[in-house]
Formats: C-alpha cells, structure tokens, sequence
C-alpha cells in the first residue's frame, strides 16, 4: 500500500508540473518550434543530453523526458521530489517572428503578467559566448507558491526558453542549480 501512495503522489507532481507548463505556455509568444529529438547521452564526468537543436547537462541524480503539449515538444529535466514537489527545467523553442531580446521579453512579461505571474526580478545571463535575459517571478497554483525562473536565449530568429520552477520556500536551494545548469546549455 505504501508504494502505491508514492506512486500517486508522484503521478500528482507530474500532474502539477505539466500543469504548470501548460498554463505557461498559454502565454508564450511566437510560433512553436516542435522538433527536439533527442540524439545521444555521453557519460563523462557529467551527464550530457544533445538534441539536434542543443545540448545541456544535467544535474546529477536528474532525469530527463520530452513531453508534447499544446503543439510544443518541451524538454523536461526533472528532480527527485522534494517535499512533494519535484523542481525542473524545461526547455522549449520558439520563433521570435523578428523581435528582438528586449522586445520578446516584454511581450512575454506582459503574456506572464496576465497569466497571474508575479515577476520579482529580472537581467542578462550570458552562455557560452551567447548573451540572454532571465527574468524571475512568482506564481500561486491551486495553493502553491511556485517560484520560476525563465532565462531566453536567441540566435537565427529561435528563442530557446529555459524555465526553472521549485517551491518559493525551495528557491535559494535550487536557482544555483538552475544557473549551473543553464550555464552548461549550448547552442548548435
């Protein structure tokens, strides 16, 4: 019996983690981008994800999916859960249809905005030679206070969307992770 229940809770995070994806989503600008294949996994010193559009490494003890919703293939790097939520990173792709970085996040803040999001924060996060924005926020989902952080990457008229979500009271734990993370991501 007690499996079964970790079972559930489980089935529950991913619920509430697709959930969340979704109603992000909901709000993304642009026309989506909905081929991420993934290639190979290397294993070095870290485990490293490559698709025909990027790679990433991935946190140790992480696992990684691909997951289709709402027309975008969103790449899924997932924890184990802690405290019955289980933080992540997905990744998605996007066309910017022309706009600029500043302009693709204004219009994405204002998208966020109307979806409930609280945006706490906000500056330029700089990857393997390739300068992107990030942004912070806050979102309350069926009463939960999730904390994300968004950073977006753009080269050839592609945004690459990165977000990170954990648990408000989880956020000076896991935004480090985030950054070392995305820190790791490369452009092809």
């Amino acid at each position: 019996m007690k499996h079964y229940k970790i079972f559930l809770r489980q089935i529950s995070l991913l619920i509430a983690v697709l959930g969340i994806t979704i109603l992000i989503l909901s709000f993304r600008n642009g026309s989506p981008q909905r081929n991420i294949e993934v290639a190979k996994i290397t294993d070095t010193n870290e485990v490293r994800v490559d698709t025909d559009k990027f790679s990433i490494a991935l946190p140790k003890g992480w696992r990684h999916f691909v997951q289709e919703s709402q027309g975008f293939k969103i790449f899924f790097l997932m924890s184990p859960p802690v405290d019955n939520f289980a933080p992540n990173l997905n990744i998605l792709t996007e066309d910017t249809q022309g706009m600029s970085p500043d302009e693709y996040m204004k219009v994405s803040d204002e998208n966020m905005k109307k979806g409930g999001m609280i945006k706490d924060g906000s500056g330029d996060f700089e990857v393997n030679g390739v300068i992107g924005k990030y942004s912070t926020s806050v979102l309350s989902y069926q009463g939960t206070n999730i904390a994300l952080k968004s950073y977006v990457f753009i080269k050839n008229g592609l945004a690459y969307v990165i977000t990170g979500s954990c648990l408000v009271t989880q956020k000076d734990s896991y935004r480090p992770i985030f950054d070392k993370t995305v820190k790791t991501f490369k452009i092809k």
